[in-house]
């Protein structure tokens, strides 16, 4: 089995108003949250990279998605279809987000603001990075 990532259920309430789902840091979250950003508009595969400290939490609010990880050896694909059901990624993994239906809506937590020298952005370095640490 790989590791660096967890399948998280995220606490939803349900009544004849609809759904409410939330998540807090401290609590479902092992991180303090520096970013959130979404995608949206799906047009081809997203991701493609690696991230060398910076952990996520990713849900989809709506459709759905399949996220591929790689530790570098081994490989598995989550989907994402529910908006209770969250990946949190907290080992550096290679990650590819595709395979989207019905209009995919992807939020994501992110423990750090955007830096750019996190990324690895080939999965040859990636390799070798990994490797190496």
């Amino acid at each position: 089995m790989m590791n660096g990532y967890e399948l998280v259920k995220i606490p939803s309430f349900i009544d004849e108003r609809g759904g409410l789902s939330f998540v807090e840091c401290g609590q479902l979250l092992p991180f303090s949250v520096q970013r959130v950003y979404w995608l949206y508009e799906f047009k081809k595969s997203r991701g493609g990279h690696a991230h060398k400290n910076l952990k996520q939490f990713i849900f989809c609010t709506h459709g759905s998605v399949d996220i591929l990880l790689d530790n570098g050896k081994d490989n598995t694909i989550v989907t994402l279809s529910s908006p209770d059901i969250g990946l949190h990624i907290f080992e550096p993994l290679w990650r590819e987000i595709n395979d989207f239906k019905n209009n995919p809506q992807l939020v994501i937590l992110a423990s750090d603001l955007y830096q750019e020298e996190d990324y690895i952005k080939t999965y040859e370095e990636f390799k070798r990075w990994k490797s190496h640490s």
